[in-house]
């Protein structure tokens, strides 16, 4: 008796390995992987200008990094007591307008360089309604007057036209990956959600059957048609939970990881699994001792895989040293 449906996912030609340079751009989900990514000793740069939730803004994102048009405090609006862009998240806002600007600014230039160097762009599509002021999309409403802005839901239509302008104007060159978050956007109600995920999937449908370089990961079918019960889900019914988030890193890897750089990955995470023990006494002299060790042993890691990146655990591990 089988209580599951695996979905079964279409062979993919993306073959990432520790040589290749990968940005994603997109929801929180986009995060989680990402962070996989990179404590798998992957090349990878996640969410620039903060999380992103809606195709235009995140089409927006990129052709402002291809640009790499800097800020100034005109672009700024104050919320509360804080200077805010519309185009990025809550964490680039400061009291200062002038530290809010080089935090953004410096964002430009790590994300202009990082889709420079890129040769794989993920994109995940949180959700199709978007909020715009004086016509324009925002990426965040950093809880601004409700009354400044209007709300909508784009088309499938207008996802696909933006997303293809943006790929072939500005990712041309690139491998593309579309996906659709699976994290419920339960404020808009259950019904309003369906409608603007369903309104996403077409519109990556079309995308990928329309350009060449793009390919689409089912991590939304995977979390709705294989999994399928709130136990995957986090206390707040919205957001997958650890065991779910495991899951669909599996299948990710089963799609989208050269064979050849597997080994390599499982060295990087025995790594990074021992950079999260926690000692009895970070202060103590075994505890330096430790990382002593590993810090040789990742010299020679490095020797032995050259193309993965060791520098974050490199920096943990000198620092704890000292």
């Amino acid at each position: 008796m089988q209580f599951r449906t695996t979905i079964n996912i279409k062979p993919s030609t993306l073959s990432l390995d520790h040589a290749s340079r990968t940005l994603m751009i997109g929801s929180c989900f986009s995060e989680h992987i990402a962070e996989r990514m990179r404590c798998a000793g992957f090349h990878v740069t996640s969410n620039p200008f903060g999380i992103m939730f809606n195709p235009a803004s995140i089409a927006r994102t990129i052709e402002r990094m291809t640009t790499a048009q800097s800020y100034s405090t005109d672009d700024l609006r104050l919320s509360g007591e804080r200077w805010v862009s519309l185009d990025f998240h809550g964490d680039f806002a400061s009291r200062n307008a002038e530290e809010a600007v080089e935090r953004m600014n410096h964002a430009v230039e790590q994300g202009a360089k990082a889709l420079r160097e890129a040769d794989t762009v993920v994109l995940t599509l949180g959700t199709a309604w978007v909020y715009r002021l004086n016509g324009e999309v925002v990426a965040n409403c950093h809880k601004l007057p409700a009354q400044m802005f209007s709300r909508e839901m784009m088309t499938v239509e207008e996802i696909t036209s933006r997303l293809i302008n943006t790929i072939e104007n500005h990712l041309h060159s690139k491998r593309v990956v579309l996906t659709v978050s699976p994290v419920r956007h339960v404020a808009d109600g259950l019904d309003a959600n369906s409608l603007s995920k369903a309104v996403l999937r077409v519109a990556a449908a079309n995308v990928a059957e329309r350009l060449e370089q793009v390919s689409y990961f089912p991590s939304f079918e995977i979390m709705n048609d294989d999994l399928r019960d709130y136990r995957f889900y986090e206390a707040d019914m919205v957001h997958p939970s650890s065991v779910a988030i495991d899951y669909i890193w599996e299948r990710w890897c089963e799609w989208a990881i050269a064979p050849s750089a597997i080994e390599t990955m499982h060295e990087a995470e025995r790594m990074w699994r021992a950079a999260h023990h926690r000692p009895s006494d970070p202060q103590s002299e075994a505890h330096r001792e430790f990382c002593r060790k590993m810090s040789e042993r990742l010299d020679r890691l490095s020797m032995q895989y050259p193309d993965a990146n060791w520098d974050d655990l490199r920096q943990f591990f000198v620092l704890n040293t000292k």
